[in-house]
């Protein structure tokens, strides 16, 4: 019995720990995203405080994405909002959930490399890497006070 006790305890401690970092991350990427979108002197710099218009801010930033010569995806301010809806409501559709999910994350990540590019381009590549593996939140309040490499 004081092993279920014990492993109780435990799970609670965990669920503690993931709270508080997962509260502490939304804040940093919100205040990073405030921060940003108010330097640049965007509209509505308040969407950084809700979870998926977080999105917009960064779609606004990038405003859009080459893939090679011949493949542009323009508006990402509503590419990324609308493609974060739509894994959300088709994530449990067998086949077709898991591609959309796959082609959002390439998108997502690859627009996190050019915003970071525009911000801190000599260390993109080790951002983007790194926001792979939950540093998201950090790297987007870091850059929050620098001038972008281009407007």
């Amino acid at each position: 019995m004081d092993i279920y006790y014990g492993a109780l305890i435990a799970t609670v401690i965990f669920t503690i720990i993931g709270v508080i970092l997962g509260i502490a991350a939304y804040v940093l990427t919100a205040l990073g995203l405030y921060s940003i979108a108010k330097n640049r002197g965007m509209e509505n710099p308040w969407l950084a405080w809700i979870p998926i218009a977080q999105f917009y801010i960064i779609g606004a930033i990038v405003k859009e994405l080459k893939f090679g010569t011949s493949f542009t995806i323009p508006k990402m301010e509503l590419v990324l909002p609308l493609g974060c809806l739509a894994v959300a409501i088709l994530s449990w559709i067998p086949v077709l959930g898991w591609l959309i999910s796959i082609a959002y994350a390439v998108v997502a990540i690859y627009s996190l490399y050019i915003m970071y590019q525009k911000y801190v381009p000599q260390q993109a590549v080790l951002y983007t890497v790194l926001s792979c593996i939950g540093l998201f939140a950090i790297f987007i309040f870091v850059i929050r006070q620098k001038t972008p490499v281009e407007m």
